[in-house]
């Protein structure tokens, strides 16, 4: 039986919450509830508990951020389809949790995919290769559920392969 931390990073309102009460509790809300400092949930998948920790927006330039990194052993970097300046933002997330947890696994989740946005293939394309550590880049509906799961499997099997 494994037990290990992941972390979901982006800029404030991209989806981080939705996206972790999807796959934990396969639920959704349209109600906007903004994460003050942190937020931990727990999910068993097979022989693994993933301890998902949910850090607010607005903290990575607080001293606290990197604390909060300190442990995982994986990353999600989720960012709006629909926000230009949270897409630029997803290489700074990754330097900043590479700065404390080197070469470990990061999925990119680009959230709101039920929604009409302007994601060209060439950006995609540019997104996915923006780290050798970067697994899987999926575009992601947490209102729908759309691949969600897939998101946190593909963390889960990278993570239990390097612990077994």
């Amino acid at each position: 039986m494994f037990s290990y931390k992941i972390v979901l990073v982006g800029n404030f309102g991209v989806g981080k919450t939705s996206l972790i009460r999807r796959f934990v509790e396969n639920s959704f809300s349209e109600e906007y509830l903004s994460t003050i400092g942190v937020s931990i949930s727990k999910k068993t998948i097979d022989d693994a508990t993933i301890m998902i920790w949910d850090i607010e927006g607005h903290t990575e330039f607080k001293p606290i951020y990197k604390q909060y990194l300190l442990g995982a052993k994986g990353f999600i970097i989720v960012a709006d389809l629909l926000r230009e300046e949270s897409i630029d933002a997803i290489e700074s997330h990754i330097k900043l949790s590479h700065e404390v947890v080197k070469e470990a696994p990061v999925c990119i989740a680009l959230n709101k995919s039920d929604m009409p946005h302007t994601l060209d293939d060439e950006k995609l394309n540019h997104i996915k290769n923006l780290s050798p550590s970067v697994i899987k880049t999926l575009k992601t509906s947490a209102k729908n559920g759309d691949a969600v799961e897939e998101l946190f499997l593909a963390l889960n099997e990278v993570i239990c392969r390097q612990l077994s």
